[in-house]
């Protein structure tokens, strides 16, 4: 029972401090203040988390190129293990991180863009 009461005297003594904070403009500037970094700091980090997975998508097409390549050359040299097919394979691999990669830095882009456009960036 003790326990409910806390909480409850807790819930009064926030609303008492949320009505006198509201009534301070300091107060309520630095919680504008407060989310309008918040909201930068996020698009920031989204725009980062985007452009960090686009790099590792280029580098995973990169690698498929190189099976690719290594797949073309023993094709050539006439190896039995090689075969069309694994070459074939690895390209379209490659193929779909590439277009991972550009659409990932496409929409990095865009919310940039977007962010300067609207006067917050």
């Amino acid at each position: 029972m003790g326990n409910i009461r806390s909480i409850q005297r807790a819930h009064a003594v926030g609303r008492v401090l949320w009505k006198l904070g509201n009534r301070h403009r300091a107060v309520r500037g630095g919680v504008a203040a407060a989310k309008s970094a918040g909201k930068a700091a996020a698009r920031a980090t989204r725009v980062l988390v985007l452009e960090i997975t686009g790099f590792f998508f280029a580098v995973f097409a990169l690698m498929g190129l190189g099976a690719a390549w290594q797949q073309w050359s023993r094709f050539q040299s006439g190896e039995p293990a090689a075969s069309p097919s694994r070459m074939a394979i690895a390209l379209t691999f490659s193929a779909v991180f590439i277009y991972f990669s550009a659409t990932s830095f496409w929409k990095a882009r865009r919310l940039t863009s977007a962010a300067e456009e609207s006067g917050n960036g």
